[in-house]
């Protein structure tokens, strides 16, 4: 029931994923993409807050490290060239393709590796491996949801 509730949840997030990564055009739109993109992060931090078992105190601390981390997540894996689809990939971009997609993944581990001491300082190891295994199981469940969408 809790993965399904997990699921769930990270299914209409990750609807609205899609809309945020759109650029908008107006002012109107980015505001409201950036409500999206807030509404979205709320979301994740209450779920992370359930999952890791959080204190009080432990919330507090956790949530602005997590903001940041985020940040720096979507900042190092911004490479356009990663997001090509399975039939939209040629001989001429294949390589660059995979380049961007090897670069996403250093540069994530690179971040992940970062954040593991500074997560440290503010939660429990136990929780840290629970919260990285969760961000790997979101980003799984979101590459199906983007699959099932096309």
């Amino acid at each position: 029931m809790k993965r399904f509730i997990f699921v769930a949840v990270f299914a209409i997030v990750s609807m609205f994923a899609q809309d945020v990564m759109a650029q908008p055009k107006s002012e109107a739109e980015k505001a409201a993409a950036k409500a999206r993109a807030e509404e979205m992060m709320n979301i994740r931090l209450q779920m992370l807050k359930d999952e890791l078992k959080l204190t009080d105190t432990q919330v507090v601390a956790f949530e602005p490290v997590y903001r940041e981390y985020r940040k720096v997540l979507g900042r190092v894996t911004e490479h356009k060239g990663a997001r090509v689809k399975k039939e939209d990939v040629t001989n001429e971009n294949a390589m660059k393709v995979v380049a961007a997609r090897l670069s996403n993944t250093i540069n994530t581990a690179s971040v992940k590796q970062k954040y593991l001491w500074i997560f440290a300082e503010v939660i429990e190891p136990i929780q840290i491996e629970k919260l990285y295994r969760i961000e790997d199981r979101i980003a799984r469940e979101a590459r199906k949801v983007v699959q099932y969408k096309k």
